[in-house]
């Protein structure tokens, strides 16, 4: 059920029984309604991004969100739409080799964090005093050194974490967490961002990993002998980092624009146009005009 067009038209259903029983938007105060379409998402991780399943999905997504804008203007409310995704994805390796995609296979399982643990121990001569001496998820992302160690053997663990991951041909980056602390955040264009801009602006002191490590385009972070999905996402990869974002409102003029925006620019885009009353630096994103030029609403909403 949950991987099937059928979910999201029953989210839709619930969310129209919302707006009704909530009464949302028959006053002058905003109401705020989110509404989480995730079949895509079940669906691209169980049967992958380009087959035949994700294009009805697509045909059939397109039904529902138009069932629920009808049933919106039905009620004669005015509404803004913002339709986007949480993540972009890879699709599945056996599709990705048949379209001859460069390096479109599984992660080697070398890289999970109980391989790299027994390794890197057998090399230091480590070993916690309980517990794994990693901890991590997948193939890629953030691994942890144990806090039970010293700080001499945490340094020790992590520089031969670093060396025996930099050498393996399925990685394209690894940064350790002091320098990605030391690492001023990325201020240009997303578009232009290195991979070490784009482990910076995922990176949290208080709860990334001590060493953050990259897979290659197209490596897919699952072992080839997983079982229950074909593809999954968190590369740094633009194919996995872009997401359409769309702005709707009636009246609103169309227009296309062709360079990144971030998903951080919603939140001020929204509050421009609800002309609410905001500090400059109270979003980390910036206010996009939403109307093409036509009329400025990032500055009639300051």
């Amino acid at each position: 059920f949950t991987a099937s067009p059928r979910m999201d038209a029953a989210v839709a259903g619930l969310a129209i029984a919302l707006v009704d029983d909530l009464e949302l938007g028959r006053d002058a105060v905003p109401d705020v309604l989110t509404v989480g379409l995730s079949a895509t998402d079940s669906i691209g991780h169980t049967l992958g991004h380009g087959g035949l399943e994700m294009c009805i999905q697509m045909a059939e997504l397109d039904r529902t969100i138009g069932r629920l804008l009808t049933q919106l203007d039905a009620r004669k409310l005015d509404y803004v739409v913002v339709l986007t995704a949480d993540h972009g994805g890879l699709d599945a390796v056996e599709r990705l080799q048949q379209q001859a995609y460069p390096r479109g296979v599984r992660g080697d399982a070398a890289l999970g964090v109980g391989e790299l643990a027994k390794a890197v121990g057998e090399s230091t001569g480590i070993a916690a005093p309980s517990g794994p001496l990693l901890y991590g998820d997948g193939l890629g992302g953030d691994r942890y050194i144990s806090r039970l160690l010293t700080s001499g053997e945490r340094a020790r663990v992590s520089a031969a974490l670093v060396t025996r991951l930099k050498a393996h041909p399925q990685v394209a980056a690894v940064f350790t967490a002091k320098e990605l602390s030391e690492t001023p955040l990325p201020s240009a264009s997303p578009q232009d961002w290195s991979l070490k801009d784009r482990a910076r602006a995922s990176f949290d002191a208080q709860r990334s990993g001590d060493v953050v490590v990259l897979l290659d385009r197209a490596v897919m972070p699952l072992p080839p002998e997983y079982r229950g999905l074909v593809a999954t996402h968190g590369s740094p990869w633009d194919y996995d980092r872009r997401v359409p974002i769309l702005f709707w409102r009636r009246g609103m003029a169309g227009f296309e624009q062709p360079a990144p925006i971030e998903t951080v620019d919603i939140a001020p885009s929204l509050a421009a146009l609800l002309k609410l009353d905001v500090t400059d630096g109270d979003f980390d994103g910036r206010c996009l005009d939403l109307d093409g030029g036509a009329r400025n609403t990032c500055a009639e909403g300051k």
